[in-house]
């Protein structure tokens, strides 16, 4: 009687664990992607802005080689980014304090062309 079960016993253990490793590796490769960026666009589609966010673990990273761009100069390299979907009208550069480290912000006004909704999971190709 037990020999019946043990096929089908073995065959879901060996799917479940097949799935349960391939969505590990493909939360751990987007992850990867995602932190490997300089800055992250936020937009604010009523107030025709986007905020451009540079990205955190390179302020907040424990390796002292690893160290965020105070100055906000990376966030600049967005433009080109928001060029292609937006008429760029002003840029300010705008900084704050968090946990001690002076993190700046590039606030980009654009006029409204079309707010693509693919922008929420990355901008869409050109």
């Amino acid at each position: 009687m037990l020999r019946r079960f043990i096929a089908p016993i073995l065959t879901l253990v060996v799917i479940l664990t097949v799935t349960l490793i391939t969505s590990l590796n493909s939360e751990a490769l987007a992850q990867t992607s995602e932190a490997e960026r300089d800055y992250f666009l936020k937009p604010v589609p009523r107030a025709n802005v986007v905020v451009v966010e540079p990205n955190y673990g390179r302020f907040y990273n424990p390796n002292p080689e690893i160290k965020g761009d105070a100055s906000g100069e990376v966030l600049y390299s967005s433009l080109d980014e928001l060029g292609q979907i937006y008429e760029i009208k002003g840029t300010k550069m705008v900084r704050f304090e968090r946990k001690g480290e002076m993190i700046p912000n590039l606030y980009v006004y654009v006029d409204s062309i079309r707010m693509p909704e693919s922008l929420a999971y990355g901008l869409p190709d050109s």
